[in-house]
């Protein structure tokens, strides 16, 4: 019986990264791993859209782990010359460390609650986006919780700094008066 391959759809944009290149990568990986099959996905292709949004990408460059059944098992964004890591994911695929599903149940709840957070400025949306694609690489619960706690102490010291600077700013603020 044929064993199916893991697949890894690598999500890239031809403004940076040329096919040829990739190709070369991906057979010389081929050579190296029968169980691994990569498929190059130009986020710049109109035919991708769909499969691009099926997968949220919304960072460059992302592979997207799926195991011989198609589900998804990991995701990373590093480009396609990082092997070793490609292969690392595929043995916790293959031994059946990757998905976690009590892992994937925590990404969920998270990344639906933190649809709700208002965007108001691309400050808070480059901070979103950031702990979003981090929370999709974690693999495990303790691995979330980790992130989490370190993004909390990051946001904590952030709001300080801003704080501090917000009374700079005032300081040299002109007042403006309103006529209502």
């Amino acid at each position: 019986m044929k064993r199916k391959k893991i697949e890894v759809m690598y999500f890239y944009s031809d403004l940076y990264e040329s096919e040829r290149t990739l190709s070369k990568l991906c057979r010389d990986l081929n050579k190296k791993r029968r169980d691994i099959e990569i498929r190059l996905v130009n986020v710049e292709d109109p035919e991708n859209e769909d499969i691009t949004r099926l997968y949220d990408i919304n960072v460059i460059p992302v592979m997207v782990f799926l195991t011989p059944n198609g589900d998804v098992a990991a995701r990373r964004c590093m480009p396609l010359s990082a092997k070793e890591v490609i292969e690392d994911v595929a043995e916790r695929i293959n031994r059946g460390e990757l998905p976690d599903p009590a892992a994937e149940q925590v990404r969920q709840k998270i990344l639906k609650d933190l649809k709700s957070v208002t965007k108001r400025n691309d400050l808070t949306q480059l901070l979103i986006d950031q702990v979003i694609n981090d929370i999709r690489e974690a693999d495990s619960e303790e691995e979330l919780y980790e992130l989490i706690n370190a993004h909390i102490s990051a946001i904590n010291h952030t709001i300080l700094d801003l704080q501090n600077f917000r009374q700079i700013l005032q300081k040299f603020s002109r007042r403006h008066h309103f006529i209502v």
